[in-house]
């Protein structure tokens, strides 16, 4: 019966059996992993071809169908992110091989086919571009840079077209910027022999002899005169120690054609080529560079560009070399260094509070709103209390904290940087205004460790740092009328100068604060007894110190990096005149120690040095000529051919003698090429 009875509840426990059977059932049908992929290790082609001959043996299978499509998309995929690596290390063979897998098995895969296609016309490129590299190498500009501008409309953006497209641009522009030189038709020295000759001859001399075609300015005076002696001079020397010597100038034109024009103001502006020089500055001002620019250079067409730090200045090409070695000179980097700054705070404090605390003060509970007669009348001991309540104190406090900050600053030379470590504490005014009301304003300052440093580096790995540590504290709390909440703030400040080398550490020490305190509380007569005394009196001591140590390590990470020695000093020119390059020729009017001797001074000269030949006895400063001196003698003038007063009359100079024979030419001055 007792069975029967339970049948029921058999039944129930039996589908709640099955029901949880059924449960766990589904959810590990839920849980079970997807089903490996058996193709995942062969190669992308393969898998692409198996799933798809599996397809065909089974054409109505869904799950071959979404195998093929899973497959042949991840198979694609993979190859195409090979290829595009390889392009991207710059192996075009290698992803061309991957594109044309790709279409083994997608040959519509529109990826593959731009990607090829892509490739293949790179390749081209690069072809041409290595036949633009070689036409360049054997200076055929021209066609090379045909190619590069074929190849740059194909692909603007193609890197190695455009460095090569560079190249060849600066390769233009610096034959274009350059001047042209003069290119005499020989190198010989020459020796040049004149007085009083009109200048055109000169040049005309010069120009049979050397092949430089001179072109005179209109303003040069045809009745100037030029005398010059010069003795086996390169012919460019020659030739400026003739215009200078005239007050000319020379303007060359092409490899053997030079303008001559006088050198005055208004001909440098018509005649002197000038040139525009941008510069881009790093580390320095640009209003500052312009400034030193105008005043060792006395140049005055600047412009300066705030926004991007840059100038740009129009002058000469002398003038523009020194402006560039002087920006060089200025534009460095600044010098940086690490501060590696340790701060300690030891504070200890003691506290010991011991004795008996004895009521000093009877009031009557509850007398607040003030004490009456009738009430003193109804005062009963229930109505009088005692304060403050009796206690036995005996105890001691002991408290040490150690505090410790470590950071690290990376400053730039000569700026300031700061630290703090602590909190911003608020500070309320009150301000009461007539028929306003009261306001309050909030202010915020700080409270804690505060630290500025200002380094500077200097050239020999020394640091000179500037340190100004604070060191502040909460105080004693005070509420104030209003009910405002300050506080009393204790500082400690140190500022100094320090000087330390490279990794030195400089240890600030001795910031010690030190508080000893001591309260007691007695009975009167009673707690003054020697001894028993302590039994009816309650003594507080407060013992507490603090101190500060401030540690500082520079370490310099970058110096000064001075400029080169030919950028640090430099010629630039005289007074007038400025330029890279050492005066070496004489100015106009200039006279000297070796004038030229006199007429008469000079027949005398040539008289012994003939006499001295005809009797074969050498001159004094002769030094054993050689064949060629002796050919190329100077042509002496005939002393019958002089005027009354001894003077030579003024001829025309003879063609200039390009062969080392001489040909005699009676009654002029030699000029010599040896």
């Amino acid at each position: 019966m007792r069975v029967l009875n339970n049948l029921p509840t058999y039944k129930r426990i039996r589908h709640s059996l099955l029901s949880a059977c059924m449960l766990a059932l589904m959810t590990s049908c839920a849980l079970a992993p997807w089903e490996e992929n058996k193709l995942s290790k062969k190669a992308p082609e393969q898998r692409a071809a198996i799933s798809e001959d599996n397809l065909k043996q089974s054409p109505e299978s869904i799950k071959l169908r979404k195998d093929l499509y899973m497959n042949k998309e991840s198979a694609v995929f993979e190859l195409l992110a090979q290829a595009e690596q390889a392009r991207l290390n710059g192996d075009l063979e290698a992803a061309l091989r991957f594109y044309e897998r790709v279409l083994s098995f997608a040959a519509h895969d529109q990826s593959a086919l731009a990607g090829k296609e892509e490739v293949m016309k790179e390749l081209a490129q690069n072809k041409t571009l290595e036949n633009a590299s070689a036409l360049l190498q054997s200076n055929d500009m021209a066609a090379a840079k045909s190619k590069v501008h074929e190849v740059l409309l194909e692909n603007p953006r193609k890197k190695s077209a455009l460095m090569l497209d560079n190249q060849l641009r600066s390769q233009a522009s610096s034959s274009a910027t350059e001047p042209p030189k003069l290119k005499p038709t020989t190198d010989k020295p020459v020796t040049i022999e004149l007085r009083d000759a009109n200048i055109k001859a000169v040049f005309e001399a010069l120009s049979r002899a050397t092949g430089i075609n001179f072109i005179l300015d209109k303003d040069i005076k045809p009745e100037t005169k030029a005398s010059i002696f010069v003795k086996k001079l390169p012919i460019e020397d020659a030739i400026d120690m003739i215009l200078s010597s005239n007050g000319l100038q020379k303007k060359v034109l092409s490899e053997n054609t030079a303008l001559i024009f006088p050198s005055n103001v208004q001909k440098l502006k018509d005649y002197q080529d000038l040139k525009i020089r941008s510069f881009y500055l790093n580390n320095t001002n640009a209003k500052q560079v312009a400034g030193m620019l105008k005043s060792m250079l006395k140049t005055k067409d600047i412009y300066i560009d705030e926004r991007i730090n840059m100038l740009v200045m129009r002058d000469t090409p002398e003038v523009v070399r020194i402006a560039e070695k002087l920006v060089s000179s200025v534009d460095i980097a600044d010098a940086e260094v690490m501060l590696d700054i340790e701060v300690l705070e030891v504070s200890r404090s003691r506290i010991q509070e011991l004795g008996i605390v004895y009521p000093n003060q009877l009031a009557v509970i509850g007398a607040d709103t003030g004490l009456t007669l009738e009430a003193l009348k109804q005062l009963k001991s229930s109505g009088v209390g005692v304060s403050p309540n009796p206690a036995l104190n005996f105890k001691k406090t002991v408290g040490d904290v150690n505090l410790l900050s470590n950071p690290r600053i990376r400053v730039k030379n000569n700026e300031k940087a700061k630290v703090l470590v602590g909190d911003k504490v608020p500070i309320i005014t009150t301000t009461s205004t007539a028929n306003v009301g009261i306001s309050e304003n909030v202010t915020y300052i700080d409270v804690g460790l505060k630290l500025d440093v200002e380094p500077h580096v200097m050239l020999d790995d020394f640091v000179n740092i500037k340190v100004g540590l604070e060191v502040s504290s909460l105080g004693e709390r005070t509420v104030t009328r209003n009910g405002a909440t300050v506080f009393t703030i204790g500082t400690r400040n140190a500022n100094t100068v320090l000087r330390l080398r490279d990794g030195e550490t400089q240890i600030l020490a001795g910031l010690i604060l030190d508080d000893e305190r001591k309260n007691a509380s007695r009975l009167p007569g009673l707690g003054d007894i020697p001894l028993l005394g302590r039994l009816f009196s309650n003594q507080e001591d407060r013992k507490s110190k603090t101190e500060i140590v401030l540690a500082i390590t520079p370490r310099i990470i970058t110096n000064l990096a001075l400029p080169d020695a030919e950028v640090s000093e430099y010629w630039s020119g005289t007074e007038t005149l400025i330029t890279d390059k050492p005066l070496t020729t004489v100015p106009a009017g200039a006279s000297g120690p070796s004038a030229p001797l006199t007429t008469l001074e000079r027949l005398r000269e040539q008289r012994l040095e003939r006499q001295r030949e005809l009797n074969g006895t050498p001159a004094q400063d002769e030094v054993a000529p050689n064949a060629a001196d002796e050919q190329a003698g100077e042509l002496i003038p005939n002393p019958a051919d002089t005027e009354g007063n001894g003077q030579v009359p003024s001829v025309v100079p003879p063609p200039v003698i390009v062969d080392p024979q001489p040909i005699p030419v009676p009654n002029t001055p030699p000029v010599n090429i040896n």
